[in-house]
């Protein structure tokens, strides 16, 4: 029998398919592909969670914003929709100050996108006023979002804190159909006229504000970069002890 042709021990051939190095790499890649996912994983969640918040805000809201004012100078609240998703035809909106000691009322304006206006009421005490506008050109059509409706004037009488509420409003969409938004107040707080200073850190240094970049960052996006780069300095190690 030739010696060539006598196959070769089971073992054999399972030592020559066998390469440790290339077994090493394949668990680096498993591993790596393991945390980019898991990095995938974390984002979709939060996204899915932002589309959520994005889909619920849908809801219309009438906002009126907070403002702060020194004792006889004057500050503007601005009145806002949220949201229109059928439109806007026209709105008639009271607002109110909880409290007329604090602040009064004394003016109001309308955007220039409203075609026909009434002069705003504002009561003797100066503690309420009605806005009155329609949309005659429809500058405000379905889907519009953050549509001021109106300015609010208020003055500061004393120190102190109050809230400008809504507490009366007809608002109605192109169709005719009603809109009924849910309502935030504003909060209107006079300070005593002193000039304010910064606050300060432990170490002394002055704190300044959120930067826009800051304020605007994408939750969760930051936490994905985060895990993809973990992932890419595992690949490396392993590749390394390869």
């Amino acid at each position: 029998m030739d010696c060539h042709d006598v196959d070769p021990p089971a073992s054999a051939v399972r030592r020559a398919s066998y390469s440790p190095r290339r077994w090493r790499a394949v668990r680096v890649l498993v591993v790596a592909v393991v945390l980019v996912a898991l990095g995938a994983i974390a984002i979709g969640s939060v996204a899915g969670s932002e589309g959520g918040n994005a889909s619920s805000a849908t809801d219309a809201e009438l906002v009126v914003s907070d403002a702060t004012v020194d004792p006889t100078a004057t500050e503007t609240h601005r009145l806002a929709l949220t949201d229109a998703p059928e439109g806007l035809a026209g709105f008639e909106v009271t607002l109110a100050l909880e409290s007329g000691d604090v602040a009064t009322v004394t003016n109001a304006s309308y955007p220039d996108h409203f075609g026909l206006t009434t002069d705003p009421a504002v009561s003797a005490d100066g503690r309420t006023v009605t806005v009155e506008a329609a949309d005659l050109g429809d500058e405000i059509t379905s889907g519009a979002t953050d549509v001021t409706l109106a300015e609010i004037d208020v003055t500061g009488v004393e120190p102190g804190e109050t809230e400008l509420q809504v507490t009366e409003l007809q608002i109605d969409a192109d169709g005719g159909s009603a809109i009924e938004p849910s309502l935030e107040a504003g909060t209107v707080t006079v300070g005593d006229g002193a000039v304010g200073s910064s606050s300060q850190n432990d170490d002394g240094t002055e704190t300044g504000p959120e930067s826009e970049a800051d304020s605007d960052s994408v939750p969760g996006f930051a936490g994905g970069v985060t895990i993809a780069a973990l992932a890419a300095v595992a690949t490396v190690l392993l590749v390394r002890r390869a």
